[in-house]
């Protein structure tokens, strides 16, 4: 039996993937212990892993809320900010744990400091691209900033967290994209991967790491209409106050053939929407893997995990980006005709429904999403993650 000690960052983007592997190592007999904040115990525990609770300085980025002066430090909290306030917290239970290998989300600067302090092999994983010399994901999405509708204003916040700064800190993020482990697990397919051809052994892209999750819903899946095809619309689970977008879907989608599944998140009120149009079930939650497999179409705000859980279900896309790294994703989509992009700032309802219906009607999305489909399927997922990180523990851990 092996011992694991898992790092992460207080967000589900980055902890979802993770945990069907936790779960399988678990289930093999290995022992976790995960660190992470205290929203996550429940979801943790029932992996099988041990739940180590510490504080995170990412609080302070949910003050300014969404559209608040903080917006677009989380890369500088999640790296530099944590990596001092954490390591305090938790370096004397990890001296106790003695574990055989670190596992880390490579936004989790403070594991590095950790496994620096014991002398212990790591594994990086991203729930995202992959970097390295010839492709910084972080490089990339400041160069989009310049060129992408709304992205100016993430591009002024940089300048002005640089310039607050007596360090460099950009200069420091876009050195840590690329800190390559001797094993790094990417949860994305190689097939997705830009410049994927520069990226040696030592990258394993294993695709979305899907498995049910451990949340408790109370979805009414018995007011779906299955007799018409379905359309999903969720902006993920962050920015979803958005109330005139969801009365534009309204317009949109009203009066037309689909059964219309729209997430409208926790801080919607819903009473100022206006009437829902009979079609429509309104939710503040979806299970999306329970939901996608039954989808015709998946409106998405372009989240890393929302596109490869879409791709790994064969769901074409209509792409609505609200963040530069998902602009990036949806110019990715378009690329590989897996779906239409569609600037937020330029939405209509009439532009929103012509998208929809072409994604639904051209079987060449379909048919493009489903060939990225079996790639997926072929990549392994959790399970060959998992069958890396025991084989890389049997090679670098004397005693196991």
């Amino acid at each position: 039996m092996a011992k694991y000690s898992f790092c992460n960052v207080p967000a589900w983007g980055h902890v979802n993937p993770t945990l069907p592997v936790v779960q399988e190592l678990v289930r093999r007999g290995h022992q976790v212990s995960y660190y992470l904040t205290e929203e996550f115990r429940e979801t943790i525990e029932a992996t099988g892993a041990v739940f180590q609770p510490y504080e995170s300085k990412i609080k302070e980025l949910a003050k300014g809320g969404i559209g608040g002066r903080n917006i677009g430090m989380g890369p500088r909290i999640f790296i530099m900010e944590d990596r001092k306030f954490v390591p305090p917290q938790v370096i004397d239970r990890m001296h106790a744990e003695q574990p055989d290998v670190i596992l880390y989300d490579f936004m989790c600067g403070w594991a590095k400091a950790i496994r620096d302090e014991l002398h212990v092999p790591a594994i990086a994983m991203r729930a995202t691209y992959a970097s390295n010399e010839q492709f910084n994901l972080f490089k990339h999405i400041r160069a989009g900033m310049q060129s992408s509708p709304g992205g100016q204003e993430f591009a002024e916040r940089f300048k002005a967290l640089q310039a607050s700064s007596s360090e460099n800190p950009l200069e420091e993020i876009t050195r840590e994209f690329t800190d390559v482990e001797p094993l790094n697990i990417i949860f994305m397919s190689r097939a997705f991967q830009p410049m994927a051809e520069t990226f040696d052994e030592r990258f394993l892209f294993v695709g979305p790491s899907i498995q049910t999750r451990h949340q408790t819903n109370s979805f009414p899946f018995d007011k779906l209409d299955t007799k018409l095809p379905l359309l999903y619309i969720s902006m993920g689970s962050v920015m979803t106050n958005q109330p005139e977008f969801y009365k534009q879907c309204f317009e949109a989608f009203g009066d037309q053939p689909w059964q219309v599944v729209l997430t409208v998140g926790r801080s919607t009120d819903t009473s100022q929407l206006g009437p829902v149009p009979a079609n429509f079930l309104l939710s503040s939650y979806v299970p999306q893997l329970e939901i996608l497999p039954r989808t015709r179409v998946f409106v998405t705000h372009a989240g890393t995990n929302s596109v490869m859980e879409s791709m790994y279900y064969g769901v074409p896309m209509v792409l609505i980006p609200q963040q530069p790294e998902q602009q990036m994703h949806a110019r990715r989509v378009v690329e590989l005709g897996l779906g239409v992009h569609l600037d937020k700032g330029a939405v209509t309802a009439d532009r929103l429904r012509e998208a929809v219906e072409r994604v639904a009607n051209d079987p060449q999305y379909r048919t493009h999403v489903q060939a990225m489909q079996q790639r997926m399927h072929e990549d392994g997922g959790y399970q060959r993650a998992v069958d890396a990180i025991i084989a890389f523990t049997q090679l670098h851990v004397a005693h196991v």
